[in-house]
């Protein structure tokens, strides 16, 4: 689910025009990765990031998680994983897309990974689809 306004709003960074938020959906539309919403509880994801990797247990909800790894993330830590972002704009919601930045939140703060590069299920036969 993807909502250009509210993003927006929430950052309070106005676009310019319609022609932004159109060029960077079209772009964060392309990537392929997996909607976290779609995963089962209980599935693990191993993200790799330019800098780092995480791992990431979802949990019932769909967006909250167990993560651990990463500069922030030491221990394992409930974190609600918002989705990946382009240029610190556009948040696509419960995304996590190959070359787009993971958003997540955690003990009142928002982290901002390094470019995704790769994503591995590992206890579950979904795959990685287009948005």
């Amino acid at each position: 689910m993807f909502d250009a306004g509210e993003d927006s709003a929430r950052r309070g960074t106005p676009y310019a025009d319609q022609s932004e938020v159109d060029s960077k959906n079209a772009y964060l539309s392309s990537r392929p990765g997996v909607d976290l919403r779609s995963l089962p509880p209980g599935t693990e994801l191993v993200v790799n990031t330019r800098n780092s990797r995480y791992r990431l247990v979802m949990l019932e909800d769909g967006l909250n998680a167990l993560v651990q790894g990463g500069p922030y993330f030491g221990q394992e830590t409930v974190a609600r994983v918002e989705g990946s972002i382009v240029r610190g704009s556009l948040l696509k919601i419960g995304w996590v897309g190959l070359g787009l930045c993971l958003e997540i939140s955690a003990c009142g703060q928002r982290i901002v990974t390094s470019c995704v590069r790769s994503i591995r299920i590992a206890n579950s036969c979904v795959g990685l689809m287009r948005a």
